[in-house]
């Protein structure tokens, strides 16, 4: 039997907890330079559900988008993201090794691309979207001032209790935070109760394999992120997490045919690169938002100005 057929079969039929969801992963990060205004932009020109950040906190304690602790990757620069202040980060080109990378997809607007502050992503597409929202990833904690500072700036934006997470609809709220670290997750929820959280992970162990046969965890975690190899081997996590009241999600998925089996699994969102491919797909299957509860624009100004 095919390796696929077996977790499609079981999850035939199974039903989604709430409208599906496309999750955009650093942004529309198969087409532009990741978790830059480039690739924000063009998700939302896709007409994505929401936008993600993984956040780091600069020397200053600025929590800015970038994927790794260090600028290496992603910059024309060196050094790890909490050795320099956002002034100094401001100064390297986030744009130009896309179109080294990707000659086939380079554009001359992606040179010179700056990094992205967690506060302008925000500003900028709620700006653009007042319906937008935020899956914001606590990639190093920095010994729990990474919540703190994220609580304090989401306070000052009136951001902290958006939605409706008393019910267990963490669709409704404007920001959710995620984590591989559960500690992370567990300070969040007693510095802000009404900020839902996701538990992301990849490896079934002694601590994960109980929440996947069980569908339960701790009170801290209101939803569950296995990776989407995880979901095949596991696929009835998904009813096992949906009957006890959890939403599930899942990353990284970027092609068409593994997204239609995570949605026939009932998967409530997805992590993609491509979000213009999951689009079609949620669409396809019609158990996704509406255009009037996405609310993204037809045409709006980009680059943050």
């Amino acid at each position: 039997m095919p390796r696929y057929l077996l977790p499609a079969l079981l999850a035939l039929g199974l039903p989604a907890q709430a409208a599906q969801i496309a999750i955009s992963h650093r942004g529309a990060s198969a087409y532009a330079p990741e978790h830059t205004f480039n690739a924000y932009d063009l998700a939302i020109e896709q007409d994505t559900d929401m936008l993600e950040c993984d956040l780091f906190l600069t020397k200053d304690e600025v929590p800015v988008c970038i994927h790794d602790e260090t600028i290496d990757r992603t910059s024309d620069g060196s050094g790890r993201v909490d050795s320099f202040t956002l002034a100094e980060l401001r100064q390297f080109d986030f744009g130009s090794w896309f179109n080294e990378a990707n000659p086939t997809l380079a554009k001359p607007e992606y040179v010179g691309a700056r990094i992205v502050p967690f506060e302008e992503q925000l500003d900028c597409y709620l700006r653009v979207n007042p319906r937008m929202r935020f899956h914001v990833e606590t990639k190093d904690s920095a010994g729990g001032r990474a919540e703190q500072v994220m609580v304090d700036l989401l306070t000052r934006k009136g951001l902290i209790a958006t939605g409706d997470l008393a019910s267990g609809n963490v669709q409704s709220s404007t920001i959710v935070l995620q984590s591989f670290d559960a500690s992370s997750l567990e300070r969040m929820r007693a510095l802000a109760p009404s900020i839902p959280t996701g538990f992301l992970f990849s490896v079934p162990d002694q601590t994960t394999l109980p929440w996947l046969l069980t569908g339960r965890g701790p009170g801290y975690i209101d939803f569950y992120i296995p990776n989407s190899a995880l979901l095949l081997l596991y696929p009835l996590a998904v009813t096992a997490f949906h009957a006890n009241g959890h939403d599930v999600q899942t990353w990284t998925v970027n092609d068409s045919a593994q997204m239609n089996l995570m949605l026939a699994l009932g998967v409530d969102g997805i992590f993609t690169n491509n979000t213009d491919l999951l689009r079609a797909a949620i669409d396809a299957r019609g158990g996704g938002t509406t255009l009037e509860e996405r609310g993204n624009p037809a045409s709006f100004e980009h680059g943050c100005p």
